[in-house]
Order: C-alpha cells, then structure tokens, then sequence
C-alpha cells in the first residue's frame, strides 16, 4: 500500500531528527572546546533550511494544515505548530547569520576565503554552540508534539481519500519547489555524511 499524507510527514520526521541529533552532538563538541570543520556547520545550516523549513514545514504550511484546520477541533493545535514553526526558522537564521559573520570575518584576515582557514575561539563558538542545541531541543520537542497530533488525525480518520490524493499530489509540487526528487536524495547523503563525520561519533 503507498504511503499516506500523513505517513509520509512522520516519515520525514525521522530524517529531520537525524539533523537534530547532529546539530545536538556538533554543539556538544564546540561548547567541549573542540574545533568543528566549518564547512560541515555550514552543511547542517543548508539542510536546516531546505529540508526541514522549505520542504517539510512548507508542506505542513501549504496543503496538510489548511485540509485539518477545520477538522475536529484541530485549529488550535496548528496555531501553536505555526508558531513553532516560525521558531525553528528564527534559530536556522541566526545560526546562518553567526556562520556568514564568522566566515566575513575569517574572508577579511584571509586571503584563502570561505573559512578555510578559520580559527575558532571562544568567543565565536559559543553562539553557533547555542543555536546550533536550540535548533536540535526545538526538532525533539516540536516533531513528537506533531507526530501525537498526526497519529489523532489517523485515529479519527479526519482525512479522506480524495484529501489524501490532493496532499500527496501537493507534496510533490513541494518537492519541486526545492529542485525534486535528485535535490531530496542529495539532501540526504548530505546527512549521512556529516553522521559519518568524526566529530559526531
């Protein structure tokens, strides 16, 4: 039997905690002193951003909240995701915004650019360090909080088939949207990747 609209989002879910286990595990190691490649923060912020918030939030956005909105009561619980939603977006982008300063900075003293010679300190690790653990406590609470949610829809059968074909056929406009089906996989070496890194053993 093919996956349904709702399957599919808890699916993901287990892929968007991957991305939370590491950017719990890369905090742990820069707050312990210990210097991460840039390059790989740098890679943990793209998937942050294309994965989780463009593709999989903006599914949630687009097509599976507007159809359960109405249902059962249902409304209040997608204020507060939405809300949490715009959380995770404020963390990935100020995590963005300390990686660019870092590498600005690192550009300024170095002719070589793109942090390939940056020299961690302190004082720069700590807010990566911080946003990096926000981003992974927000993923741990926000996708069980959704998966109890998702798993009530099933329950009460709130979704029909037809709703059910129309997500799924708008869950693959979302795919296009962030460069398909190739993009997606790419996205997902990206994060097997970085959980082959040392640092994350």
């Amino acid at each position: 039997m093919d996956c349904s609209s709702t399957d599919s989002l808890m699916q993901e879910h287990l892929i968007v905690r991957r991305i939370g286990n590491i950017a719990q595990r890369c905090s742990d190691r820069l707050y312990a002193n210990e210097d991460i490649p840039i390059e790989d923060i740098q890679i943990i912020s793209v998937v942050m951003e294309e994965f989780v918030d463009a593709f999989h939030h903006g599914k949630e956005e687009k097509a599976y909240f507007p159809i359960t909105r109405s249902k059962d009561g249902f409304s209040e619980d997608i204020r507060k995701f939405l809300i949490e939603h715009e959380l995770g977006r404020r963390i990935a982008n100020m995590l963005r915004r300390e990686l660019n300063a870092l590498i600005a900075h690192d550009d300024d003293s170095n002719s070589k650019g793109a942090g390939i010679g940056l020299k961690w300190n302190n004082r720069n690790k700590e807010p990566v360090a911080r946003f990096l653990k926000s981003y992974a406590i927000f993923v741990s609470d926000h996708t069980t909080k959704e998966d109890i949610f998702f798993k009530t829809i099933q329950a009460k059968n709130s979704i029909s088939e037809e709703e059910d074909r129309e997500l799924l056929r708008h869950y693959e406009a979302c795919k296009g949207q962030i460069g398909g089906q190739a993009r997606i996989e790419e996205i997902v070496k990206l994060i097997d990747y970085l959980e082959g890194r040392e640092w994350t053993k």
